[in-house]
């Protein structure tokens, strides 16, 4: 519903054959803080909408990240699941801006934990053939750069939040199949919450703030 309300929004000019989901799938690394072990494997499938003024991407994801410095050892075994969308207007200068969800879910030996996020941010994209059109452009150099806000949402036991940046090359906004896709997160967050019935206790520990990163590293293929 969110994607059919902002394609409204966007202008009615939209080209028809842009309008078509393109499914792809992507795999790849990250580098985890957190207290994860510090690299995990990441895969995952979605679909993509790339057409001249409007902008919609959804996606699942898994990987096998675990804790080994969470205060709760040994956990031995462990992975993240999530699910991402995003719908955005795109401009003719190239820029997009828009609004998303996140929903992720952290499963240990020992206990586990999800939270839904909303999100806002915008993108910009260059390519180096400036006659090109969306969906159009072969052998061009072209990228895409995204920046987007992740809002604490329903994480009441750490308050999760902070900017995520993410570069595509190629741009997904041209004719392509393969992708090298780059995304940084760097997280604000408080002491876990363990007890929100002793109000002293929960101040303490959401006072306590502390600031950390993740980076994803994948090729996507889009078909």
């Amino acid at each position: 519903m969110m994607g059919v309300l902002l394609a409204l929004a966007c202008g009615p000019t939209l080209y028809a054959q842009n309008l078509i989901p393109r499914p792809y799938v992507f795999g790849g690394a990250e580098g985890m803080g957190g207290g994860y072990a510090p690299v995990a494997a990441v895969g995952g499938a979605g679909f993509r909408i790339d057409s001249s003024h409007f902008v919609f991407d959804a996606s699942a994801s898994y990987d096998n990240g675990h804790k080994v410095n969470d205060n709760d050892q040994p956990n031995p075994d462990g992975h993240d699941r999530g699910l991402v969308g995003g719908a955005y207007c795109r401009i003719p200068s190239g820029w997009s801006f828009g609004v998303g969800a996140r929903w992720s879910e952290l499963s240990t030996t020992n206990y586990y934990k999800s939270s839904w996020k909303p999100t806002f941010g915008g993108s910009w994209d260059y390519i180096s053939d400036h006659q090109c059109r969306v969906e159009r452009c072969v052998g061009s150099f072209s990228m895409q750069a995204r920046v987007d806000y992740m809002l604490k949402g329903s994480d009441g036991q750490n308050g999760m939040q902070g900017p995520l940046f993410t570069l595509y090359f190629p741009s997904p906004a041209v004719k392509a199949h393969i992708f090298y896709r780059e995304t940084l997160g760097v997280y604000r967050f408080y002491e876990t919450v363990t007890d929100r019935s002793n109000i002293s206790l929960t101040r303490q520990q959401m006072s306590d703030h502390s600031w950390d990163s993740f980076a994803e590293f994948t090729l996507m293929y889009r078909f």
